[in-house]
This record gives structure tokens, sequence and C-alpha cells, in this order.
């Protein structure tokens, strides 16, 4: 895996860590699909004015971006709360081995590589949790 450990470094001492390992998308009528996420929810928690705060953005899959070429499977994820804000996941089913990309106001912000652990590979993925700027959802704990 390609974490940079400066940037995971940082992240964990100003949120903490919190990582969704999301449920397959196992559609009959689509197998083709099996490889990839139902969504990635990416967390950050922080403390402001002495209130626990959570931010969250919700990634879906674009069915119509979805692609194959020879072994390699693509698919394209748009964060729900809109902005330049996707995900590209790619997985290789010749060598078993899962790819990600997060975009941030159409900026490269993390990616990751990985083997065909599912739950590692997607622990990976969300653990730097939000980006600045990145459309999301607050909420504050009372």
């Amino acid at each position: 895996m390609e974490i940079d450990n400066q940037k995971k470094d940082e992240v964990m001492r100003r949120r903490g860590f919190v990582a969704f390992i999301p449920h397959r998308l196992e559609m009959k009528e689509f197998p083709e699909f099996y490889y990839f996420p139902f969504n990635v929810l990416f967390v950050s928690h922080t403390i402001r004015d002495g209130q626990n705060v959570t931010g969250s953005a919700l990634y879906e899959p674009d069915f119509h971006t979805y692609r194959k070429d020879g072994n390699l499977s693509l698919m394209r994820y748009h964060n729900i709360y809109g902005g330049e804000c996707y995900l590209m996941i790619a997985y290789d089913e010749k060598n078993k081995q899962y790819s990600g990309e997060k975009f941030v106001n159409g900026k490269l912000f993390s990616s990751t590589d990985g083997g065909d652990d599912w739950q590692q590979f997607f622990t990976h993925l969300t653990m730097l949790g939000l980006a600045t700027n990145e459309k999301c959802k607050f909420e504050i704990e009372n």
C-alpha cells in the first residue's frame, strides 16, 4: 500500500482514525460489479469549541462510468454532496489487485494500491478521512 506516512501521522493527530469497510455491490443482473463497493464513506472527527464534530462524505457508484479493459475493471464514484470530489476504483482480476484514487476539487488527494484483501484495501483507502474543502455533512455532538 502506498500511504504518505507523514500525511497519515498528521491526520491521526488532528482527527483520529475511522475506517469504513463497504459492502460488495452484489447484483445478480450485473455480476461484473462484484469487485466494487456499494458505496464508500469517509469520516473525520475533530473538537471545536469543546464539542465533538464529525464530518462525513459518502461516495456512490456512477454505473455509466464502468468499463472493462482486458482484466482491468474500473468505475468512478461521486460524492453525494457535490463538488469535483470523486473516487476511481479499479480491480485487476488477473493480478488480484485493487487500486483507488481520491480526487478533491479535481486534484489527486490520495492513492492506494493493494492486493485482493477487501477489508485491508478499503481500510487503507478511507484511513486519511476527509480532505480540506471536501464536500461533506457535519454533525455536532451535544
